[in-house]
């Protein structure tokens, strides 16, 4: 449980001493953070009308039968304060990571990404970001933290009401009797954790340090490089996905701890994913079909130990509050499998017409 700096000071107790020196590091606050890097969403676009530059087709899953419009990558792949503790030295964390991605993306249209080492960490460092900013791990980051916050003060409560007694006396010389002021002094002592919790500086910290794990962990793991025999891969609010087979099947969305691989999209015609080796290989359409699927789904808020689970949800939309982001011409989706949603394909505003791609069904 963490203590407040002033009971505790900040001198032995690393995570205290970060939180004050993030409180005091100047710097400014972003409030739209980009979870899909703009640099990503760049390689999915077509050139706009009338010179109006790169554009996407953001396409909102929660609201298929809603008007559909044309967007630069600025636009599309963005939350409202993500982060709201100190998100400007995280985004300043995020622009290094990205900032030698250019050279890399031209090295993979060229085909010398892997003769080309030097640009083997900046993809897996650009995988590891994207899995670390996403709505799956801030949603699983939350409930645990919920869960755990519960589990800890019924403890207090029974098992740990000697450890309560012994923390008021020293904290405030006084001597708890009745239940009324033990869950007080227990409340008191969780505070200053769950303030920390609703001011996001609980995230932002752990949000950094798994950045730097992922890293570590994937940082010898080798680049597959998969393009799709036929049509064109999709990206969605959360790119970054965890896989592992299961009886020859991929399963994706589990803890990183219960995953063999990870897999994100680099453009319409290059899927990233970790392996033993270097390779380059073909995708072929079931496999693109399962892949843009994967795009389309939020995968469940499992616990960092938890049991693997097949990714079945629908995704939040980003931009806007958030709003899966689609090339500029949309993907046909198959809405016959949502309940009260009939068969569609979305418009293209840009042509009048959808160009065919293949469905999105949910069997």
């Amino acid at each position: 449980m963490a203590r407040s700096p002033d009971a505790r000071g900040t001198a032995s107790d690393p995570f205290w001493g970060r939180v004050r020196e993030l409180e005091h590091t100047p710097g400014h606050h972003v409030r739209r953070q980009h979870l899909v890097s703009k640099v990503l969403l760049k390689r999915f676009t077509d050139p706009g009308s009338r010179g109006s530059g790169p554009q996407l087709y953001p396409f909102d899953l929660r609201h298929p039968h809603q008007r559909h419009k044309l967007k630069g990558p600025a636009g599309c792949g963005w939350s409202d304060n993500f982060v709201p503790f100190a998100s400007g030295t995280l985004e300043d964390l995020w622009a290094r990571t990205e900032q030698n991605l250019p050279h890399a993306f031209a090295a993979l249209d060229g085909g010398r990404i892997l003769e080309e080492t030097q640009h083997h960490p900046v993809l897996r460092d650009f995988l590891a970001l994207h899995w670390v900013r996403s709505h799956f791990y801030r949603d699983t980051f939350n409930r645990i933290f919920t869960e755990f916050r519960a589990s800890s003060r019924r403890w207090f409560l029974t098992d740990g009401q000697e450890l309560i007694r012994a923390a008021a006396l020293q904290e405030y010389g006084l001597h708890i009797t009745g239940p009324d002021g033990m869950q007080h002094m227990v409340d008191d002592l969780l505070r200053p954790t769950d303030e920390l919790f609703a001011s996001g500086a609980l995230l932002r910290i752990r949000m950094e340090e798994m950045f730097h794990k992922v890293r570590n962990r994937i940082a010898a793991s080798g680049l597959a490089i998969h393009s799709p025999e036929s049509g064109e891969l999709l990206i969605g609010d959360t790119p970054a996905q965890t896989v592992r087979f299961e009886r020859g099947k991929p399963v994706f969305g589990m803890a990183l701890g219960d995953a063999t691989s990870m897999v994100i999209p680099l453009g319409p015609k290059h899927l990233l994913s970790l392996g033993r080796e270097h390779t380059l290989g073909m995708l072929n359409e079931a496999g693109r079909e399962s892949m843009n699927r994967l795009q389309g789904c939020r995968p469940p808020a499992t616990s960092t130990t938890g049991p693997a689970a097949a990714s079945t949800a629908p995704s939040a939309a980003l931009s806007g509050p958030e709003r899966t982001a689609w090339p500029r011409n949309p993907p046909g989706y198959d809405t016959r499998h949502q309940a009260g949603s009939p068969h569609r394909r979305a418009p293209n505003p840009s042509r009048g017409r959808c160009r065919p791609r293949p469905n999105w069904s949910r069997g």
